[in-house]
């Protein structure tokens, strides 16, 4: 589903971890999903393409 509402938000990209629940950042403790989320908070620029962590 996620992936459908994403595919709708033009520009948008979609980062995601292999887990079964929604991960509150930055305490899920992914190194993966931190990173790239706190890039792009410091810099507004998004990932080049949909990210999975």
């Amino acid at each position: 589903m996620s992936g459908a509402v994403a595919a709708r938000i033009r520009g948008s990209r979609l980062v995601t971890i292999d887990a079964h629940t929604h991960a509150p950042f930055p305490h899920y403790g992914n190194a993966c999903l931190n990173a790239t989320v706190t890039h792009y908070l410091t810099t507004g620029e998004l990932p080049a393409a949909d990210t999975a962590c």
